[in-house]
């Protein structure tokens, strides 16, 4: 009857082999289109590398989560390889000139500071996006 016995030091190695605690969260945000133009939301990323988060018809809303490293205070994004990309910049603008229109979204990125979940009401506010949490 070793059976048993392999299965509790299979399980036992497991256990040590996870890390009991991690330092990352996951920040939901979600920004809803108030207004009558369509928007683009879009993540700066290190190394001057971008990605589109998505378009946002008037009256929808999209929701996106980053990662959060609450240790250093370094937003993320994971690319498709698993890789955690640090977000530098998180912007959303009218869609087609969105830089040149953002609205950038806050994240306060401090060591020890654990980032929050954020809903924002964006708008076409005289040809710039002015968002606002309701």
């Amino acid at each position: 009857m070793q059976f048993p016995h392999i299965l509790l030091v299979a399980a036992l190695g497991g256990l040590i082999a996870v890390p009991a605690f991690s330092d990352t969260q996951t920040v939901e945000i979600t920004v809803k289109n108030s207004g009558p133009t369509a928007l683009s939301c879009q993540a700066a990323m290190a190394h001057w590398y971008s990605v589109s988060l998505g378009d946002i018809a008037p009256g929808d809303s999209l929701s996106f989560a980053l990662g959060a490293d609450i240790d250093s205070g370094t937003a993320f994004l994971r690319n498709t390889k698993g890789d955690e990309m640090p977000v530098q910049r998180l912007w959303c603008g009218l869609k087609g000139k969105d830089w040149a229109t953002r609205f950038e979204i806050p994240l306060e990125r401090r060591a020890g500071v654990a980032l929050k979940d954020m809903t924002l009401s964006c708008t076409d506010q005289d040809g710039k996006t002015e968002c606002l949490t309701p």
